[in-house]
């Protein structure tokens, strides 16, 4: 697989009462700074990443389970949980709760945004809510077919798995939820213990069940069998975790229940394309999304106390490109969502009971501009301390004139400085008198644009009497 830069992107490790809300410059810096008590210590001479316009948000759930399943539509992002579907604006600030829900777990929205399905579990029904208003339009009975629990959809036709844990009876069927009133078509398979993970886009139905994985054609919302993967040879020894299929259903991105890579299938030849993970050293993929143009294809990995649980790979090169870091517990399965360029996630952490947190990944596809720092390495109290630096663009163009924010830290306390304004060709200076000793960490962040994500540096000096 062939190498690339990693640009790690430590998104703010606070934990949120309320969303991170950072209207200026300086104050995305402040938090920013917070972030990087991580990293106490090093000096940063090249593009590290900027996260404070990144967000994660408690949803003040309390100890409460459920599939975490997120979809977004509408202009607004829902997010499943125990008896109902939170729901948060773009920017990943709740804003209400669709309630009186029996256990919601599988989520999909209609092509044109407009309306939201989903899967409830504990009451065998399909809701149909509208997006606009957050009313229910329609209940659909599914109670021959019991806990419908993953929603996938392909034009006009949602297909939903169904089956209780542990008790044998599961399977999929089909909605066309054109017609006034929708009637469950099953699909011919093998009945399944709980319900099989599956996946549909444009031409293509994906089911999953232990090592098997059957590919078919829909033709009509007919499906017919095209051929089927299977990986007992490939050591996954406890079935397929999760699945992203592409927009126009070529490609599948899967990860396996197993201590193991993920993997990169094409749906045509239903041949191995690429392996992800051995090379990278890291295992435990679980969590898994692809971007709507293909282009990217987010993975998270770990089992709690990641630094970095989710990575965002080149799907045309294989490489790592990115990496997400939060202080939080898992990222749950199924709980991607892409948004314009943003991608959220649920996430999970535990101190006396269980969190559920939203995390946006804000501008997570956009080019990440480039910010480099340096100054002293040791200074003297009350004596002015240069900086220099350089801001560039994602392409390696300069910037013309951009502000950026500055500030310090020291020994946890965050001072802002004044803004600095970069020369056309993306070069600045600043100067700082320090009035303490001891070790400061100065750190330059020019915030989101609308076609680049923000970027940040840092280096630390050593401040004698």
């Amino acid at each position: 697989m062939a190498a690339g830069p990693v640009n790690v992107r430590t998104s703010v490790p606070i934990i949120l009462g309320e969303p991170m809300h950072l209207p200026s410059i300086s104050r995305r810096l402040t938090v920013l700074c917070a972030t990087l008590l991580l990293t106490a210590g090093l000096a940063v001479s090249q593009a590290t990443t900027a996260t404070a316009a990144d967000s994660i948000t408690d949803l003040n759930l309390g100890d409460v389970q459920g599939s975490g399943d997120t979809a977004a539509a509408g202009g607004k992002v829902f997010i499943a949980v125990e008896d109902r579907i939170v729901v948060a604006s773009s920017q990943g600030v709740p804003t209400g709760a669709i309630t009186g829900l029996a256990e919601p777990w599988g989520l999909a929205s209609s092509a044109d945004g407009t309306r939201l399905y989903a899967a409830l579990r504990g009451s065998h029904e399909l809701a149909e809510i509208d997006t606009a208003t957050l009313a229910i339009t329609r209940r659909i009975d599914l109670t021959a077919y019991p806990c419908p629990s993953r929603l996938e959809r392909s034009a006009d036709r949602l297909w939903v798995s169904y089956g209780c844990p542990t008790v044998w009876g599961g399977g999929v069927l089909s909605l066309d939820m054109s017609e006034t009133t929708p009637q469950p078509v099953p699909l011919p398979i093998s009945q399944t213990s709980g319900a099989s993970v599956i996946a549909a886009a444009a031409n293509t139905l994906l089911v999953a069940e232990n090592s098997r994985l059957q590919v078919y054609d829909l033709q009509n919302g007919t499906p017919a069998l095209r051929g089927v993967i299977d990986t007992d040879d490939l050591e996954i020894a406890h079935g397929w975790e999760d699945l992203a299929i592409t927009a126009d259903g070529t490609r599948v991105y899967a990860t396996s229940g197993s201590i193991n890579d993920f993997e990169a299938w094409d749906l045509t030849t239903l041949s191995l394309i690429r392996s992800y993970g051995r090379e990278e050293g890291i295992y435990n993929y679980r969590a898994i999304a692809v971007s709507p143009d293909g282009t990217r294809v987010a993975a998270s990995h770990g089992f709690g106390g990641e630094e970095e649980p989710v990575a965002l790979f080149d799907t045309a090169t294989g490489a790592k490109i990115e990496t997400f870091a939060a202080s939080l517990h898992d990222v749950l399965r199924g709980s991607f969502t892409f948004s314009g360029t943003d991608l959220f996630a649920v996430t999970e952490a535990w101190s006396d009971v269980r969190h559920s947190y939203l995390w946006r990944m804000h501008g997570a596809l956009l080019p990440v501009c480039k910010l480099t720092l340096t100054g002293p390495a040791a200074a003297r109290k009350y004596s002015t301390a240069t900086f220099t630096g350089r801001l560039t663009e994602p392409d390696g163009s300069d910037p013309t004139v951009r502000q950026l924010a500055v500030s310090f830290r020291e020994m946890g306390q965050v001072t802002t400085l004044p803004d600095v304004t970069t020369n056309a060709d993306g070069t600045f200076t600043f100067t700082h008198v320090p009035y303490a000793s001891g070790n400061l960490t100065y750190i330059v962040y020019r915030e989101n644009t609308p076609d680049t994500r923000s970027c940040t540096a840092s280096t630390r000096v050593s401040v004698r009497s």
